[in-house]
């Protein structure tokens, strides 16, 4: 299952990919548009054409730039969270990129909340709070309620669909041992 923190990088990037995709489009189909227009004397066509052309010339460029900086975040993230990487100086020598581009990425993924559950200092990430596998399911029976099997915890059996709850019996707690 791939973590939480990784995949809001991945999404911001992938949303910043599609921005590039249709700006480029735009950029492409712009030029025809404005020739069409003119020629057929087609106003809309040729403003709509103008104004495809101006927003594909100076947002194309930011949004490929802006798609790359959030694919290098997503590897940060991910090199953090599946690697284990967190010092500056390890980040910096896997990504071959200076310190203080390194230490700025991590408040800006920090910062964007693409990195949760860490406390950055400017040269260590240290987890603020230890992270805990969730808890296994273990199936005891059928709910009276509604017929579903249901779940013990914590001394207790429950039904997570219709919230039927009970106090768990010694067979039950002994079984989910």
């Amino acid at each position: 299952m791939e973590n939480d923190n990784i995949k809001n990088a991945s999404k911001a990037a992938n949303k910043t990919f599609w921005l590039a995709v249709v700006l480029s489009v735009m950029l492409v189909a712009g030029v025809p548009m404005i020739v069409l227009g003119a020629s057929n004397k087609i106003w809309a066509v040729m403003a709509i054409g103008i104004a495809f052309t101006v927003l594909g010339f100076y947002g194309c460029p930011l949004a490929w730039v802006m798609y790359g900086e959030g694919r290098f975040r997503a590897s940060l993230v991910s090199a953090i969270e599946c690697e284990g990487t967190v010092t500056v100086d390890a980040l910096a020598a896997q990504f071959g990129k200076p310190k203080q581009k390194i230490a700025a990425d991590i408040r800006k993924v920090i910062e964007k909340r693409y990195l949760t559950g860490y406390v950055f200092d400017g040269e260590i990430l240290t987890a603020s709070v230890r992270k805990q596998r969730p808890r296994e399911r273990v199936l005891v029976g059928k709910c009276p309620s509604c017929n579903a099997m249901m779940e013990y915890a914590d001394g207790k059996v429950f039904c997570p669909y219709c919230g039927y709850v009970r106090e768990a019996t010694v067979e039950e707690i002994r079984s989910a041992k």
